[in-house]
């Protein structure tokens, strides 16, 4: 039955699903955790076919869009591809900010040279670094925060008609303010143990000069490895409140960020 019931597709009814799949398809393929390179690409395109099959019911969409040249249709494209990939990047932000916490704590610790796999970015990252990226992907998941994605992108069809993109200065500088606050963000997440590593590197330093006997190297090396350790685990204990503020501050600018694009 279902599959005679798309064989008895209108043009329309195609024109429609076209329309929508040229906004899902880069959202989904651009989001965190569903849009990494562990994800397999056939999972990808079955999700954004599943969806956009959901989604045409309920959607009003002009199919008459797509009865131009060419040439408008590929400026739809890519449209819809620019405006899933800024609302995927400032999202991308509060991941990147694990990453950038961990290569620092993980410096001051003498681990710059080791490094594990990231399966969301497909790049080695300090194993902190990971450490803080599974607990916050735990955090996100836990929330159901991957259905701020999903109801944004439904809500954008109001906002925003597909191929009328209209990028502002206030887009702009929410993409900037964005970036800074990723680095806010990572010296929050890496404040305990990076303040730790500091004095410790300070106190070595002091016992170096005073008691130049001691192989402060040999002592030092194991010594900020435990360090960095311990206190990024203890950093887990007011790492929760601090994912569930910035989780629910995106949740709350993903939605604005869109309605700025549509004009």
């Amino acid at each position: 039955m279902l599959e005679a019931s798309i064989i008895n597709w209108t043009m329309d009814q195609i024109l429609t699903m076209v329309i929508i799949l040229t906004r899902v398809a880069p959202l989904l393929f651009f989001m965190p955790i569903i849009g990494s390179r562990s994800v397999p690409a056939q999972v990808k395109i079955l999700l954004t076919l599943m969806t956009s099959l959901v989604l045409m019911p309920v959607l009003k969409v002009n199919p008459q869009i797509l009865s131009g040249p060419p040439l408008s249709f590929v400026l739809l494209v890519l449209t819809e591809v620019v405006f899933g990939a800024i609302l995927a990047i400032f999202a991308r932000f509060v991941f990147a900010s694990m990453e950038i916490a961990g290569m620092m704590v993980g410096i001051q610790m003498g681990m710059g040279m080791a490094a594990v796999m990231d399966p969301q970015a497909g790049t080695q990252v300090a194993p902190i670094g990971m450490l803080w990226n599974i607990a916050a992907i735990l955090i996100f998941l836990s929330i159901d925060g991957h259905h701020m994605f999903f109801s944004t992108m439904v809500e954008s069809f109001n906002w925003l008609p597909p191929g009328q993109l209209h990028l502002t200065e206030a887009t702009f500088n929410g993409i900037i303010n964005g970036a800074g606050h990723m680095f806010v963000l990572a010296i929050k997440i890496m404040a305990p143990a990076g303040a730790v590593l500091f004095f410790a590197h300070v106190s070595m330093g002091i016992i170096a000069k005073t008691v130049p006997q001691i192989q402060i190297l040999i002592v030092g090396m194991p010594l900020n490895i435990s360090l960095g350790l311990i206190f990024a685990g203890l950093s887990l204990a007011y790492f929760l409140p601090l994912m569930l503020t910035n989780f629910e501050m995106l949740a709350r600018l993903l939605p604005q960020l869109g309605m700025g694009m549509g004009g």
